[in-house]
């Protein structure tokens, strides 16, 4: 749960409390993690606002509802599926499985950059370094 709970912080860029199940009751961070594994596959998510900070039960249905149709779209199998009552009710073994089956049908979450990269980068700054310092030396004769 732990993991999982890091992965989504990761993947969205966002704070997650430690109860999981309580943070994804309104849907709002399950529609956006479906719309990071697959763009727009939830068009319309309610969020709270600063006026009305708490979403409507309603609402917050509506979330969910949107957020299993993107999973059965883009291809999370039926038995991987929560119910609608297993988000809004907090019961995270159901609704994690649907994210971690969500998951791994997206991109591969990003690691640090590889090692050959810091070579490149090396090279890629000496060489910058040479040409400026020829151009510098050159500037004056012109």
């Amino acid at each position: 749960v732990e993991q999982l709970r890091k992965n989504i912080e990761t993947r969205l860029k966002v704070s997650l409390p430690s109860d999981l199940g309580a943070a994804l009751t309104d849907g709002v961070v399950l529609c956006h993690l479906a719309n990071h594994v697959r763009p727009r596959s939830v068009p319309s998510i309610h969020v709270p606002s600063p006026a009305v900070p708490k979403l409507t039960m309603a609402k917050c249905r509506r979330n969910v509802e949107n957020f299993l149709e993107a999973c059965r779209r883009m291809g999370v199998p039926q038995e991987h599926l929560c119910s609608v009552g297993d988000v809004l009710g907090a019961r995270g073994l159901g609704v994690y499985a649907t994210v971690k089956a969500l998951l791994s049908l997206g991109p591969p979450l990003r690691s640090a950059p590889p090692a050959h990269l810091a070579g490149f980068a090396l090279f890629y700054l000496s060489v910058m370094s040479v040409l400026c310092a020829l151009y510098c030396h050159l500037l004056p004769c012109l």
